[in-house]
């Protein structure tokens, strides 16, 4: 009898959370270098040498970043190969939450949530500018057939490197070097049947020119053939 009981607290506790556990989906597929977004439909074209990464969400809590492609044969500074630091691999980052802000709304909103470093929206707050990000410009453009805003910014950090003391090249730093870098980011945002849709590319400044190419390739790739509309009773702006 004592075992029955245990049995049906351990079925009351378990049976949700596998339900739970077996609504989860993942935001998008990909195949034969073809991302497609499970929810939303729309789909773009990967170059093979990019990486892929999905994420899992629920039907009650869909998830803001949809996909993330990171680039393969990444340039890193031989500098920071020499002596070891950090850097930043390019990346492109797909966002998408249901809104009735346009892509000017959202780039001016973004534009000054950098400059008051303002982290409110939670989408503006991934996008990694709100501390150090400085505003470029933006321009209109046009992406998968709709208009788009484009956004630029550029992300200062520094880059620390441990040379050796004794080295002719490094003793007059003391072994430790600082250099100043900075991130290029490309923000391009756009709405479509009632869902927003924001796209982050970024690289390193050095490395920035050399990317752009395949950045362009696999964005203006973006097709809005199979986009879904956001239901009736969502579309509200954060």
């Amino acid at each position: 009898m004592r075992y029955l009981k245990f049995l049906v607290f351990w079925l009351a506790i378990m049976l949700p959370a596998q339900c739970a556990w077996a609504e989860k989906t993942k935001t998008a597929e990909y195949k034969a270098g073809v991302l497609t977004d499970l929810k939303y439909g729309y789909s773009l074209s990967v170059l093979d040498n990019w990486k892929v990464k999905t994420f899992k969400e629920s039907q009650d809590k869909p998830e803001i970043l949809r996909v993330l492609l990171n680039q393969k044969n990444y340039r890193v500074n031989q500098e920071t190969k020499d002596l070891g630091g950090d850097f930043t691999i390019p990346e492109i980052q797909i966002y998408v939450r249901p809104d009735t802000m346009t892509g000017q709304q959202f780039a001016e909103k973004l534009k000054a949530a950098v400059l008051a470093h303002d982290a409110s929206d939670d989408l503006i707050s991934k996008l990694n500018l709100i501390l150090t990000g400085e505003y470029i410009g933006m321009q209109n453009t046009e992406l998968g057939g709709q208009p788009v805003v484009q956004a630029l910014f550029k992300r200062p950090w520094e880059r620390h490197l441990q040379g050796d003391p004794d080295d002719p090249r490094y003793r007059h730093f003391g072994g430790l070097i600082v250099r100043d870098v900075h991130d290029v980011h490309e923000v391009f945002a756009l709405n479509h049947n009632g869902n927003l849709y924001v796209i982050q590319a970024l690289a390193e400044n050095e490395f920035y020119q050399s990317v752009r190419e395949e950045f362009v390739a696999i964005i203006a790739s973006l097709n809005f053939a199979g986009a879904q509309p956001v239901p009736s009773d969502t579309g509200k702006g954060e």
